[in-house]
């Protein structure tokens, strides 16, 4: 059996943990880290908007979406269903190629990711 002053001095020296040489540095880079600004993250929540803006104004741009409104708006003697009819008709025809849902896929991707930036910041704030 072993003696309770051995067994009550090896269970102290278990429950302290040694200290490290390089503790102090350790505890600085924490700190700076835990203090470093939200400038990293403004520059990838507001890089991840325009991206996504670029990638819808040059699908629409590309879409010829446009000149389709203006040549809507032209013929004005043609009742306002069937210029709403003929639009959605195009828009769903824009909407069908693959490039465009990819596009549409992007757009969605990065504004989520914008939103998870953004709900992770308010939770930070918090």
């Amino acid at each position: 059996m072993a003696e309770p002053d051995f067994e009550s001095q090896l269970t102290r020296l278990f429950s302290e943990a040694p200290p490290f040489p390089d503790a102090e540095l350790f505890a600085a880079q924490v700190a700076a880290s835990l203090d470093r600004g939200w400038a990293l993250r403004r520059v990838l929540i507001g890089g991840a908007g325009v991206a996504a803006g670029v990638v819808a104004a040059a699908q629409i741009a590309a879409s010829r979406f446009s000149s389709e409104l203006q040549t809507l708006s032209l013929d004005g003697a043609r009742g306002v269903s069937a210029d709403i009819d003929a639009a959605l008709h195009k828009f769903n025809q824009l909407v069908a190629t693959p490039a465009s849902v990819e596009a549409l896929w992007l757009v969605a991707g990065l504004a989520a990711l914008a939103l998870a930036f953004a709900v992770t910041r308010a939770m930070e704030e918090f």
